[in-house]
């Protein structure tokens, strides 16, 4: 079966599985060159059981799921990489020749969705929330909020997500680059800087990320200025990781940072948090910090409930697996989890894409808009 399996090509494989009952992920780590693509041969569910008892597969989850979390588990079933393809010991036989008899078959072809109004309006509705948010905070209504936006785009009549896929992995060396698809919930595709929790045999790690600025061809990381503004929004979110660990009464843990660090056309701030395993023992310590820290603050804001009240009440639409987090789970060894920001969904042949910008009393409306248009840069500009 192993043999039949290696005879596909990836690239074709995506595309076939796009509009069928398959869910399947590809991904690609940061700094890296292999990409994994998996395919899991039965209904995917969502989970809320600990992170060590899952099989090896892949996690995506949404924004409004959460404490707990209940992300969706893509087993890996069918395993596909640059040097190998595979099978899992414990796939039905019969699945796996229902699979290949399917590939045989036409792709159902998504229908095109059409571009939502919100879109015309967009940029003033999103400088009115903001100011709304700007005055709650300074009423001490809350500290942060992150508010995000939409736009809705046609893709060109010869997209391929794959081939789509493939140019976000180039154009994004240190993100996280992934392509997820969940018959009902859409296929995905996105490029994150942002580490959410990481796993392995010896260590843990977490980071904080905020602050955004523009970079242009000629600029030096070491030379980026950082506003009281930007500063202050990081410092938000390393102290809330911080916290995180004191509710767990986690003291040994290795802090670097804040650094500036390149996520493509952007700058930001990044402070890392890593918790030596040897040392530090605590047998379920992702599955600890992954509930308490998603929703980060750096896509909700704090306190937590007063800005998922507030996000909930002005944002007229639904974020769905955008801010969720994603990510491979007990592949190789090892768990990453990212937030899954600079994504869009595709359906048919529109895409939407999404953006967000973390508010404090000292934000500017036209600021953060020009803040999400850069974000939303990320897919746009490859499209």
């Amino acid at each position: 079966m192993t043999g039949q399996l290696a005879e596909i090509s990836t690239s074709n494989l995506v595309e076939r599985l796009e509009g069928s009952e398959y869910s399947f992920a590809s991904w690609r780590l940061p700094n890296q060159q292999n990409k994994q693509l998996i395919v899991c041969l039965e209904d995917v569910k969502q989970t809320n059981g600990s992170l060590n008892e899952l099989s090896a597969g892949f996690l995506i989850n949404s924004f409004d799921d959460h404490h707990p979390p209940r992300p969706y588990h893509i087993k890996a079933d069918l395993i596909f990489s640059e040097n190998e393809s595979k099978n899992s010991s414990v796939v039905n036989a019969e699945l796996i020749d229902k699979f290949l008899a399917d590939l045989k078959k036409e792709p159902v072809i998504s229908p095109d969705k059409a571009p939502a109004q919100q879109t015309i309006i967009g940029d003033t509705f999103f400088e009115s929330t903001v100011e709304s948010a700007v005055r709650k905070i300074q009423l001490g209504q809350f500290e942060k909020v992150v508010l995000s936006r939409f736009e809705d785009l046609k893709l060109p009549t010869d997209f391929s997500a794959a081939d789509f896929f493939d140019q976000v992995c180039e154009a994004y060396p240190n993100a996280f680059c992934s392509l997820v698809h969940i018959p009902g919930k859409g296929l995905w595709i996105g490029a994150s800087p942002e580490l959410l929790i990481s796993q392995d045999p010896l260590e843990f790690k977490t980071i904080s990320l905020a602050g955004t600025k523009k970079l242009e061809a000629d600029d030096q990381l070491s030379e980026i200025a950082w506003t009281q503004k930007e500063i202050e929004e990081q410092a938000l979110v390393s102290r809330y990781i911080i916290n995180c660990f004191k509710k767990i009464r986690l003291r040994e843990f290795d802090e670097h940072g804040p650094k500036t660090i390149k996520a493509g056309n952007l700058a930001h701030l990044k402070t890392e948090y890593i918790v030596n395993l040897e040392e530090v023992k605590i047998p379920d310590l992702a599955d600890q910090m992954i509930k308490l820290l998603h929703p980060t603050s750096a896509v909700c804001g704090m306190p937590l409930d007063d800005s998922i009240k507030f996000i909930h009440e002005v944002e007229d639409f639904q974020r769905e697996f955008y801010a969720g987090f994603l990510g491979p789970v007990n592949f190789n060894d090892s768990t990453d989890l990212f937030v899954n920001l600079r994504c869009m969904k595709v359906e048919g042949k529109v895409a939407r894409l999404f953006a967000g910008a973390g508010i404090t009393e000292n934000s500017h409306p036209s600021k953060e808009l020009v803040e999400t248009d850069l974000k939303l840069a990320t897919m746009k500009n490859l499209i």
